[in-house]
């Protein structure tokens, strides 16, 4: 375990607004910074960066935390590889204590994996029975150099059964370890374990910290029925999550100017725009695009320009695209190479400026769903499948300015008038995503004054001894009222920040995030604490007396009179009286 001490000293030494910047696109307001939020589907931004509080909190889905959290949410990492991450970027050391937690320890073995096989695969590709692989197939055919080959980390798997398995054994990986990661594969029959990878290329696929958590392997064999494999899914890697090497392009393609990127669909396809100058794009490695994977671009650029095969194949593909893209608020332009090219053959026939030539030639979306099309010719039956198409995808728009342009072109695209998109029946155009997820009803008297103890610390002691956590009508907000008290008496202070780190769930650590987020005037912190603790107090004696006139209404109907002398005395007690 690492110790309390170096957690924090990693936290001190690290700025949530420049971490969280490298994965989302942050525009400054105020003291705070405002992006789309990376976790949900939402029209406007309502996801908040707090440099002061070093917090984030999403307003509409109600995720929130620390920088710690963000990495363990956004980028799979367990809480001791998000602070190893932000110790190595910070330069600090750090020395574990013994202990363990299982669930840390299980990710930890398969990233750990994860990288051993990447640095076997590496390895072997340069091994001198392999040189015709690396010489004449990977250098000669392809044109790969090799900056490219050790910057993406290429490999080779050999044709051994399991040569990475007893490689990984003497790394102190067993094959179940393997197995876990998606790398080995059980014999059904003998038990034994075998490489679920041989003879083949093999393309690490990282997480955007750089990690590998995945590989796509092509076949080296002719006849091969699969030419491309990739890893199973694992706790570190779900398929329609990831972009090929967005990890490498994610910074080019928020440099670009609009912010944009090119969306292939193979892993040579990404290397060779890539050794041309074209390093704003990633890979959709050959998979229908994924609203999730739109997500993932959307916090980086504006625009897409899809650019896939020319043949039917590839031009289905990017019409599979669109719907997601549209969802995810992105702007969605097509490239159509000539009959017969790919990205590769273009990258590396025509370089850079055959590249530039498609993208400025590259169609909009209306303008290529109907360039093949005689709309005149149609028929009203084709002509109603295009608007409710076209319809569909307008309303999937949330900047009414561009919404209202698509739906312009398309209506003079079709021949048709305008309103007749817009009016599209809900049922043809799908079910949208939700802006905002079902929030917890709490009391706004309980949030209010929990969120006055992080922003007046000044008032803690006497509001200690005044209120206890069974004031609280929510268990919830109770819970975080203990563990401010036990936060408070065993560190002299209230930090919403290790709250959060040391929270059990991430529901919980949302809800400090969210209570501690709020900003309050300096001016009133006083006043204020005491108005809440008084409405607090008095809220906690009006749900007394609704029990004991509900538990005395009963003893009466049953006509018990003892129980209702008990409970009569048991008011007055309280200074409640019944009416």
């Amino acid at each position: 375990m690492i110790p309390p001490e170096t957690i924090e000293q990693v936290r001190q030494a690290t700025d949530i607004v420049q971490i969280i910047g490298e994965f989302v696109r942050l525009k400054k307001k105020g003291r705070r910074f405002l992006a789309v939020c990376p976790f949900h589907t939402e029209k406007t931004p309502s996801f908040s960066v707090s440099p002061d509080k070093q917090l984030y909190y999403c307003f509409g889905c109600g995720k929130g935390g620390t920088v710690f959290t963000f990495l363990m949410e956004h980028e799979k990492m367990s809480f001791v590889e998000a602070v190893r991450d932000l110790a190595r970027r910070a330069n600090i050391t750090i020395r574990e204590e013994a202990g363990s937690d299982v669930k840390r320890e299980f990710l930890e073995r398969i990233s750990y994996g994860n990288q051993v096989a990447l640095d076997y695969f590496h390895h072997l590709l340069y091994e001198p029975k392999y040189r015709e692989v690396l010489q004449n197939y990977l250098k000669g055919k392809r044109g790969i150099i090799d900056e490219t080959i050790a910057q993406f980390k290429l490999g080779l798997a050999g044709e051994t059964w399991d040569g990475l398995v007893r490689y990984a054994a003497g790394k102190g990986l067993s094959s179940e370890d393997l197995e876990k990661a998606g790398l080995s594969i059980r014999s059904e029959t003998k038990g034994n374990y075998f490489d679920r990878f041989r003879q083949r290329l093999m393309f690490p696929i990282f997480n955007l910290s750089q990690k590998p958590i995945a590989f796509g392997g092509r076949t080296l064999k002719k006849g091969e029925p699969a030419k491309y494999v990739n890893s199973p899914e694992t706790p570190l890697y779900v398929k329609g999550n990831v972009l090929y090497g967005l990890n490498f392009s994610k910074d080019y393609i928020r440099q670009a100017s609009p912010a944009c990127v090119f969306v292939v669909e193979g892993y040579f396809d990404f290397i060779s725009l890539w050794q041309v100058g074209v390093k704003n794009v990633v890979a959709s490695s050959g998979t229908a695009f994924t609203l999730q994977q739109a997500r993932l671009l959307a916090r980086f650029a504006e625009e897409v320009y899809l650019f896939f095969d020319a043949d039917t194949a590839g031009q289905n593909a990017a019409l599979r695209s669109v719907d997601s893209l549209f969802e995810a608020g992105l702007e969605v332009k097509v490239i159509v190479p000539p009959a017969g090219e790919d990205p590769d053959s273009i990258a590396t026939g025509q370089g850079m400026d055959g590249i530039e030539k498609l993208q400025h030639d590259a169609l909009g979306f209306i303008r290529f769903r109907t360039k093949d099309l005689d709309i005149g010719a149609s028929g009203i039956i084709g002509k109603e499948r295009l608007v409710k198409e076209l319809g569909a995808l307008g309303s999937k728009i949330s900047d009414p300015t561009r919404r209202s342009l698509y739906f312009a072109e398309a209506a003079e695209t079709l021949g048709v008038d305008v309103q007749l998109l817009q009016k599209v029946p809900a049922k043809d155009r799908g079910t949208p995503a939700p802006d905002d997820e079902p929030k917890r009803k709490h009391s706004p008297i309980e949030i209010g004054f929990l969120s006055l103890l992080f922003n007046n610390p000044g008032s803690i002691d006497s509001i200690f001894e005044n209120i206890s956590p069974d004031d609280f009508e929510s268990s919830e907000l109770s819970r975080l009222y203990s563990a401010m008290i036990n936060q408070y008496q065993t560190a002299g202070a209230v930090d919403a920040k290790v709250l959060v780190d040391n929270a059990k769930d991430s529901e919980f650590a949302s809800l400090v995030t969210e209570i501690a987020s709020t900003e309050w005037d300096p001016a009133q912190l006083e006043g204020e604490t005491r108005k809440l603790v008084k409405q607090i107090i008095d809220e906690k004696q009006k749900r007394i007396r609704a029990r004991l006139r509900k538990e005395l209404a009963q003893a009466e109907t049953e006509g018990n009179h003892e129980e209702a002398n008990r409970i009569l005395q048991q008011m007055k007690d309280h200074g409640l009286y019944a009416d």
